[in-house]
Order: C-alpha cells, then sequence, then structure tokens
C-alpha cells in the first residue's frame, strides 16, 4: 500500500509550532548575550566529545567539526548583533517618558512593515528588532543619535565603536576587527563560507592583508576561542558604556515634576537592565539579585 503524501506545506508551517519559553536571562541584554554563548559554548563541547569518543576515522571526525566550527561562528556573531538590538530598545524604552525630540527618526520603519510592528511588546522593540544590525558605522550613528542631549544633532558625541580621530581613544582598535567579523558572518550566512572576490576585496580592507578568493571559510576551534573572548570583552564594554550614557542622560533630562519615577526608581530599572549600580540624579541603582 503506497504511502499517504506528505504535506511538506503544513510541515513548514508546524515548525512554528516547536518552540521553548525564553530563558529567565532574556529580561537583560547583557544577561542574554552571556546564556545564548555560554549554551552554544557547551553544546560545542559536547558534541566534540561525542564525535572523537564515537568516530573511528579521526579525519571523517575533523571534517563533520570544520562544518560544526562554521555554524558555531555565525552563531556567536549573531548573538552580538541580538544584543545590540536589545540594549538599543531598553534605552528607547526608557527615554520615551522623558524625551519628545526627533531622535527616534534614526530608526526607519517602512510603511508596508507597519502593521506587522503592532504586535510588539515595547516602543524599543518595534523601532529596533526589524533592522540589521551589522554595520559599524550604522550603529555609531544609531546610538550616537539615540543617546544624544535633548534637541541637539548629534548632541554629546557617543560612538559605540570609535574609529581613528574618535573618543575613547582605547576602543578605537575595535572598530576594525568588529567590522570584519560582519563581514565574515555575512560570508558565512549569505555564500555558506564562500569568500567571492567581493567579499576578499571588502576584508582586506579590514585586515590591511592579502585575502585570497575565491576560498572557502574553514574556522579551527582556535578561531573560535579567539572569536568568543573578543566579542564577550566588547559586549561587556559595551553595556557598561551605553550604560553609563543613558544614565547621564537621564540625569541631565530627570525633571521631579514631570517625572512618572523617583530618580530611585529610575536607577533601579537602568541597573536592572544594564546588570551595573548605574547612579542617575544622585541615586545609585541596586543591581537584582537574581
Amino acid at each position: 500500500m503506497p504511502r499517504l503524501p506528505i504535506d511538506l506545506a503544513r510541515k513548514i508551517k508546524d515548525v512554528l509550532q516547536h518552540v521553548q519559553p525564553l530563558p529567565d536571562e532574556a529580561k537583560a541584554p547583557i544577561l542574554h548575550y552571556w546564556r545564548t554563548g555560554a549554551d552554544t559554548w557547551v553544546s560545542l563541547a559536547y558534541l566534540e566529545r561525542a564525535v572523537r569518543d564515537g568516530e573511528r576515522r579521526p579525519s571523517v571526525g575533523s571534517r563533520h567539526l570544520g562544518r560544526l566550527y562554521g555554524m558555531v561562528l555565525v552563531n556567536l556573531a549573531s548573538t552580538f548583533e541580538r544584543f545590540l538590538k536589545e540594549i538599543a530598545a531598553e534605552c528607547v524604552d526608557v527615554l520615551a517618558d522623558f524625551i519628545v525630540d526627533d531622535r527616534f527618526n534614526v530608526f526607519a520603519i517602512q510603511g508596508s512593515a507597519i502593521a506587522s510592528h503592532f504586535g510588539a511588546a515595547t516602543l524599543g522593540k518595534s523601532l529596533c528588532e526589524s533592522s540589521t544590525w551589522l554595520d559599524c558605522e550604522e550603529i555609531n550613528k544609531r546610538f550616537r543619535r539615540l543617546l544624544s542631549d535633548p534637541f541637539q544633532i548629534g548632541g554629546k558625541s557617543f560612538d559605540l565603536f570609535p574609529k581613528q580621530s574618535q573618543q575613547p581613544a582605547e576602543h578605537q582598535w575595535r572598530f576594525e576587527p568588529m567590522n570584519l567579523i560582519w563581514q565574515i558572518r555575512h560570508t558565512a550566512v549569505h555564500n555558506v563560507g564562500v569568500i567571492t572576490n567581493s567579499d576578499a576585496v571588502k576584508m582586506r580592507l579590514w585586515t590591511k592583508e592579502n585575502v585570497d578568493a575565491p576560498q572557502i571559510l574553514a574556522p579551527t576551534r582556535r578561531d573560535l576561542n579567539h572569536l568568543k573572548r573578543f566579542l564577550d570583552d566588547t559586549a561587556n564594554v559595551c553595556n557598561a558604556r551605553i550604560g553609563e550614557r543613558l544614565a547621564e542622560l537621564l540625569t541631565a533630562v530627570y525633571t521631579p515634576t514631570d517625572s512618572f519615577a523617583t530618580p530611585q526608581q529610575l536607577a533601579d530599572r537602568v541597573a536592572a537592565v544594564f546588570r551595573l549600580p548605574m547612579q542617575i540624579a544622585g541615586a545609585k541603582g541596586i543591581v537584582p539579585s537574581d
């Protein structure tokens, strides 16, 4: 008796039914970043042990692990991109009650996409979630405007990834490797790891070294170690710098007569988002113990 035909269109829709709740760490962008990175790292270590213990032909195991390393590379870069989206969304939500200038116009939403944003839980998510955050210049532009002084174009200069001539000087070195990571992610996602000639041109720009093409990316375990170390450190730096600038801005705009919260309530809210004891209008935020 022949098998009944499978409704593949239905099966694709069913993918969206196979989900899990967000982890508790999703309540704070930096915690969400660390949780996803840790989950990825633990899974990688487990699969490495499983392959090496069960595979009698090392060359076969190495080939499969090589593919896995490419997937982990994408996951690490995407986890960092999500962190930037989430922390920007939190900034929007906090500032929305205090500032009425046009700073939120830096986040462009096309008319055809407005309907899909009505279900977003917050204004910040509706503005930040659908955009890509894969270019340091664009990321700088968004945060610079978002965290600028009221009613000023640019206001106080804030560059999350400062390049040469921008401040703070001690973080200028991150600009080029971060842009290179975005380009590597693009190659891994859109070209399945193939470095095209156009990819190589951009990579030469960021590395200032020769990059051959066409080639296929084959990241090693050590490459992943270095990538994770760089992104972890950069996430911590970004979290602290954005939190400090947000606290400084809120202190400048806070007025007791017009505010919906006391300085302590506001400081506690920001401390919960950034997991750092930020100070606002003389009040020091308390970091939740959970």
